[in-house]
C-alpha cells in the first residue's frame, strides 16, 4: 500500500470533503481541519493542497507552519483565490467565464500554457483549463509563469524559492472535481497528485453514500 499522503486543508466545504473521500483519492489524501492545524498534523503528510474556498484568515494565522513545511523541501499546491496576508503575491477577483466552451470548446481563453510543466504535459486545452477565479497581478520575481489568460494576466505560477515547490493557480480542480459538474478533471487531478507525491491514482472516481451517513 502507498504510504505517501497529501494533506488537504479543510474548512468544512463539502466539495473539498467529497474529493478527499472519493474512492480514487481517499488513500492518497487526508483532510486536515484548518482550525486545528498544527506541526504534528503536518508531520503525517508529504505534501499539502490548499483548495479553493479555503479560510485564508485561518491559514494566515498558521503561515509559519506552511513556510516551514516548504522549507523542509516539500510541495504545496494552492488553487482558486488566496490572500496576501500569507501568500507573497497579489490576487484580484475577475468575472468567471463559464460559457466560452459553448462557442468554441477546443480553444479556451488562454494566451499561454507552458506545457513543459509535468502537470500540463500531454493535456489537451480543455483538460488544462475550464475557468479561473481571479488573476495574480503580482507574483514573486523568481516565479515561473505557467499560464496566462487572454489579457496576459497570470493564472498559474510556481516557485522553488522557499525550499520546496509552491504551485499556485486560480483554476479550481479539486473543488470542481468534488462537485462533479466538470467530468473530465481526472486528467488534471491525477497529474496533480503525481506531481505532489509521485503516485498516479488509479481506478474510478466514485462518491460513496456511506461517507455521508447514508445507508442503502
Amino acid at each position: 500500500m502507498n504510504t505517501f499522503r497529501i494533506g488537504l486543508i479543510f474548512n468544512g466545504v463539502w466539495s473539498q470533503y467529497a474529493y478527499a473521500k472519493a474512492t480514487k483519492y481517499r488513500d492518497l489524501y487526508e483532510l486536515l481541519y484548518v482550525h486545528e492545524l498544527d506541526r504534528a498534523m503536518l508531520e503525517r503528510v508529504d505534501a499539502l493542497a490548499i483548495p479553493f474556498q479555503s479560510n485564508h484568515r485561518a491559514i494566515a494565522q498558521r503561515q509559519d507552519l506552511i513556510y516551514d513545511f516548504l522549507a523542509a523541501g516539500k510541495r504545496i499546491f494552492v488553487e482558486g483565490d488566496s490572500s496576501a496576508a500569507w501568500l507573497k503575491a497579489s490576487w484580484e477577483d475577475r468575472p468567471v467565464n463559464n460559457y466560452w466552451w459553448v462557442k468554441d470548446p477546443h480553444h479556451p481563453p488562454l494566451s499561454e500554457t507552458d506545457d513543459s510543466h509535468p502537470i500540463y504535459r500531454d493535456l489537451s486545452a480543455r483538460q488544462s483549463f475550464w475557468h479561473y477565479h481571479g488573476v495574480y497581478t503580482r507574483v514573486p520575481d523568481h516565479a515561473w509563469i505557467v499560464q496566462r489568460n487572454v489579457e496576459g494576466e497570470v493564472i498559474t505560477w510556481q516557485t522553488g524559492h522557499y525550499g520546496g515547490s509552491l504551485l499556485v493557480t486560480t483554476l479550481d480542480p479539486i473543488v470542481e472535481h468534488g462537485v462533479q459538474q466538470i467530468t473530465h478533471l481526472d486528467h488534471y487531478c491525477d497529474r496533480l497528485t503525481e506531481w505532489l507525491i509521485g503516485v498516479r491514482p488509479g481506478g474510478k472516481f466514485e462518491i460513496l453514500p456511506e461517507d455521508y451517513g447514508v445507508r442503502v
